[in-house]
């Protein structure tokens, strides 16, 4: 399946380049309060797709690095230590609404990150002395 470029804002599109998908099924689920595992074509009968959007945010030419900082720190995306987002969406019994509903979160989550300040980080905490009971 062939991904559209990722339109964020009209300033900010995402080239297909550096966006991936992927798509699962859970295999396991809940029934009457029982843990119920499925095998593969039960689970394709009763189970929606669930959709993995992913983002390269740190190799993406279109993001300058104040933005890539930005997004790589946005605490809800989660990035990974090689500067990939994900975003996941399972609400739905289609994989095509499923990815809609993935791009249109991942882009609203990047404009979330880009007008979030990046917080510095913790200042350190001063190491008391040896202050204390000495032998003499």
């Amino acid at each position: 399946m062939n991904l559209e470029p990722l339109w964020v804002s009209e300033r900010l599109v995402i080239p297909t380049e550096f966006l991936s998908v992927s798509y699962t099924r859970n295999l396991v689920t809940i029934e009457d309060g029982e843990v119920v595992r499925l095998d593969g074509v039960e689970a394709a009968r009763r189970r929606a797709s669930a959709v993995e959007l992913r983002l390269d945010v740190k190799n993406c030419a279109e993001l300058g690095e104040a933005a890539k900082a930005r997004i790589i720190a946005f605490s809800p995306l989660r990035a990974d230590r090689r500067g990939v987002v994900r975003v996941s969406c399972d609400e739905f019994e289609s994989r095509p609404k499923n990815l809609a509903a993935a791009r249109e979160r991942l882009a609203n989550a990047i404009l979330d990150a880009l007008e979030t300040p990046v917080e510095p980080p913790p200042a350190e905490r001063k190491k008391r002395g040896r202050g204390g009971l000495f032998k003499k």
